[in-house]
């Protein structure tokens, strides 16, 4: 089997790259790997106070220029790589690296142990009833495989027969008998279940309903109690206003009384001409008058 390693895929992607990468000016990385020393210098010439403090330390001094060509390497080493197609292929396969090496240890380690599996197995040694039936295959041919066995004539007569046959007619009729018997019960049982069931739903149903008929009738005859509470109030106050009234009747029987008086008695020509009688109520009116001032009625 010829298999590639994945460091050797990366090193030729890499090498591939290197030549098809366009070339950078080398005078453009020097300049980037002295600016930020050229920088610091000129901070220092153009402030004379920190030039002295670092005359004066040494150690600042040291750090200062140290970081300032550490940043120019970074700067030119970042100029130098140019990130174009090839650039990200290899490093995308660089990325994948570890899972080549994982995919080839695991396939690898996968098949070994299968094989390791079926080497213990063959080794083993069964025991019991599989020990038996191996050691009798192992001793056998393999044109044993398809071999029938003799055939056993036996007679019509013969017990084996009729024990077998009559065994084997008893036993399914038997099976028959209770599986139908199983079927009838279970269907017989849900019938029963759901003909329950639906019984039990009219009942809720019809005591739902009486129930509900029972409010309707308790609210009917509640509202004929206060209706006739209301009535027999009404007929109470008016019991009671027709009690009070007589008293203030009195005056009026009196002037009908008076009024009875005035037309037996015989009345003057001279106040007949003067007065006229009402024929309905018979009280006494003047005779300019129109309307009766007892009954209204039209003189």
């Amino acid at each position: 089997m010829n298999h590639q390693c994945p460091d050797s895929r990366i090193i030729q992607t890499v090498l591939v790259g290197g030549q098809g990468m366009t070339e950078r000016s080398p005078f453009m990385g020097v300049a980037l790997l002295a600016a930020p020393t050229v920088g610091v210098i000129a901070i220092r010439m153009g402030i004379p106070a920190l030039e002295d403090v670092l005359k004066e330390d040494m150690m600042a001094q040291a750090v200062i220029h140290v970081t300032a060509l550490l940043i120019g390497i970074i700067m030119y080493f970042r100029y130098r790589v140019v990130e174009d197609h090839e650039y990200h292929r290899s490093s995308a396969i660089k990325g994948l690296q570890k899972m080549y090496k994982m995919e080839d240890k695991g396939l690898w380690e996968k098949g070994d142990s299968a094989l390791e599996r079926l080497e213990s197995q063959a080794r083993e040694s069964p025991k019991g009833k599989a020990a038996l039936k191996r050691q009798k295959r192992m001793a056998g041919r393999i044109s044993d495989i398809n071999k029938e066995n003799d055939e056993l004539e036996l007679d019509e007569d013969d017990e084996r027969m009729s024990i077998d046959v009559d065994i084997e007619g008893m036993a399914t009729i038997v099976d028959s008998e209770a599986m139908e018997e199983s079927e009838s019960a279970n269907l017989s049982g849900k019938i029963s279940a759901r003909a329950e069931a639906s019984a039990q739903k009219r009942l809720s149903k019809e005591l739902a309903k009486r129930e509900r008929v029972a409010a309707k009738q308790a609210k009917k005859e509640a509202k004929a109690a206060r209706k006739a509470e209301k009535a027999a109030l009404k007929l109470e106050k008016v019991a009671a206003k027709t009690k009070t009234k007589p008293k203030k009747g009195i005056p009026a029987a009196w002037d009908a009384k008076e009024e009875n008086l005035w037309a037996n008695t015989p009345i003057p020509s001279s106040l007949s001409k003067s007065v006229v009688s009402c024929k309905d109520c018979g009280a006494v009116n003047n005779a300019g008058t129109s309307y009766c001032t007892s009954c209204g009625t039209f003189l």
